[in-house]
């Protein structure tokens, strides 16, 4: 019953997150929908899938400790604005340690912008197969999402040119493995 409770505050931060930018209503729990379809794909365990839905859900949550005028800006951002920008994964992750009980999503969130080949941030050593597994289907959700939706700096793709643009960064920014899972998938 508490666990319950401090999952559905932690979520409430979440849907704030959400909230706060026009383009994202729900992108949380697309992000969500999406990962799910590669877990189920992958026949992880239920614990596994719970952590990879916990954090899918969760993953921009250090969002909440960035200006929202850095978030919100329609323009390109200038260097310092990046640098604020790439401290939400870190943040995220302090945030749902502190939680205790959602220390096993932390390294998901924490790298969910981390590239295959290396040089994502927050750490750009890490890369392939040392990125957690949860955060690459993370990573590659939540690109999908933000591809296909209109953001304050540019308008929507069509999904079918978001699929191409999966394919052609597989094994660069996204897993190929993970890659191939979701086309298959999705179409």
């Amino acid at each position: 019953m508490i666990i319950h409770s401090h999952i559905k505050t932690v979520t409430t931060l979440a849907r704030i997150i959400d909230a706060s930018e026009a383009c994202r209503r729900c992108h949380c729990y697309k992000v969500e929908s999406y990962s799910l379809i590669i877990c189920r794909e992958l026949k992880l365990t239920p614990k596994e899938t719970k952590i990879i839905k916990i954090a899918s859900i969760l993953h921009d949550i250090g969002k909440i400790g960035i200006d929202i005028d850095i978030i919100k800006n329609p323009g390109k951002l200038s260097p310092e604005d990046w640098r604020q920008i790439r401290l939400h994964p870190e943040i995220g992750a302090n945030i749902v340690k502190q939680a205790g009980f959602l220390n096993e999503i932390a390294p998901a969130i924490l790298y969910h912008h981390a590239r295959y080949d290396g040089g994502g941030y927050p750490d750009p050593e890490i890369k392939g197969e040392d990125i957690p597994l949860g955060a690459r289907i993370i990573c590659m959700s939540d690109a999908f999402d933000a591809m296909i939706n209109d953001r304050p700096y540019r308008k929507a793709m069509p999904k079918e040119a978001a699929l191409k643009e999966l394919n052609r960064c597989a094994g660069s920014q996204f897993d190929p493995y993970l890659v191939k899972i979701f086309l298959k998938n999705i179409r």
